[in-house]
């Protein structure tokens, strides 16, 4: 018997596994980054702050070599739509991400201010090394309603209650076409002794009035250091009230305050004092008015006979506005008078006085 041969084409045909036709062959990578899609803008004043992270692929998912960027072109326009080409050109800049990727930049606008436009809108195109890219990022919006000016003449001064601030505001502006509403926001730092940074917080929003204005700061803390700023908001307004955008103008100079308790409590007031006696016992009781300041520690208890000198005769510091004086003679009169004292060690003036005779 022959042989049974089956041809090489014939066995491609059972075997469908690993003879297949060559792919068509595949062009090269065009190299274009991916365009940015986080594209973030934060109007400060008259700068927009821009951020975005850099892309590491490119539009074929290919990683990025080192120098494979061009420059990084920052549009701006009047729009919100993403053009592919850039009318006005806010900056040409090198790509360069900082070690969390991302790239920053600022973009001042005071001469864009004004007008008929309402906002600006800002894209950003990444380039490679040929001068290419593969689009334009996320478009991001900031309205152009004036900021207010830092306001001026900051002052802050401690006493026994709080923190007044001052400072001098200018005249609100006005815009064209937009609404807005103007306020100052209070700004306090403190400094935190771990890690040495201030920690800032907003404690106050008012609105804005040309010429002087302040606030009192009443939730300090004694025997700390805070810096204090103030800086002009505007609230950018909708035809139903509704708030579009708002943003910070630039920041006052600073205003330290060493917050440092040297300030006394209240005097203390209606002191009373009146004999008693439990047999042989013989004693002066004294009550007075409770005083209710937030760092109270206590009181003491001074006593002098006639136009003698006045000595503290309380050993501890007394927690209660009532005292006994258990060591009192027959026949002399004492006179009385008391103080408070704080956490801080600040003593109030002394009390009216409180006379009372020991009968013989």
């Amino acid at each position: 018997m022959k042989p049974f041969l089956i041809s090489s084409a014939a066995l491609c045909g059972l075997a469908l596994a690993g003879c297949g036709t060559p792919g068509a062959p595949q062009p090269p990578s065009l190299r274009l980054p991916k365009p940015v899609s986080d594209l973030q803008a934060i109007r400060k004043g008259d700068d927009v702050y821009l951020r975005w992270t850099v892309p590491t692929k490119t539009s074929d998912n290919a990683t990025i070599r080192s120098g494979g960027f061009g420059d990084t072109r920052i549009c701006r326009g009047f729009v919100t739509e993403q053009p592919d080409t850039c009318r006005d050109i806010a900056a040409n800049i090198a790509t360069k991400a900082d070690s969390a990727g991302a790239q920053t930049a600022v973009d001042h606008i005071t001469d864009r201010l004004g007008g008929n436009r309402d906002f600006l809108s800002y894209t950003v195109k990444v380039n490679n090394d040929n001068g290419r890219n593969a689009g334009p990022s996320n478009a991001v919006i900031v309205f152009v309603a004036p900021s207010l000016p830092a306001p001026a003449e900051l002052k802050a001064q401690l006493n026994a209650k709080e923190i007044d601030l001052t400072w001098q505001g200018y005249e609100l502006p006005s815009s064209a076409n937009l609404k807005a509403q103007y306020f100052y926001r209070v700004k306090r730092s403190l400094k935190d002794p771990d890690s040495r940074r201030l920690v800032e917080t907003t404690i106050a929003e008012l609105p804005a009035v040309p010429g002087a204005s302040s606030y009192s700061d009443h939730s300090f803390a004694w025997e700390k250091t805070y810096e204090y700023r103030v800086c002009g908001l505007t609230r950018v307004i909708s035809g139903d009230g509704k708030t579009l955008a708002e943003f910070e103008g630039q920041d006052s100079p600073v205003a330290t305050v060493a917050a440092h308790d040297i300030f006394p409590p209240p005097v203390p007031a209606g002191l009373q004092a009146v004999y008693s006696s439990v047999g042989s016992q013989r004693f002066v009781d004294l009550t007075w008015s409770t005083d209710l300041e937030n760092d109270f520690a206590g009181y003491n208890v001074y006593r002098s006979e006639g136009n003698g000198a006045e000595s503290k005769i309380n050993a501890d510091i007394v927690k209660t506005p009532a005292y006994r004086d258990n060591d009192v003679a027959p026949g002399k009169t004492y006179v009385y008078r008391v103080t408070a004292v704080d956490a801080h060690g600040n003593e109030s003036a002394r009390s009216e006085p409180a006379n009372e005779k020991v009968p013989e």
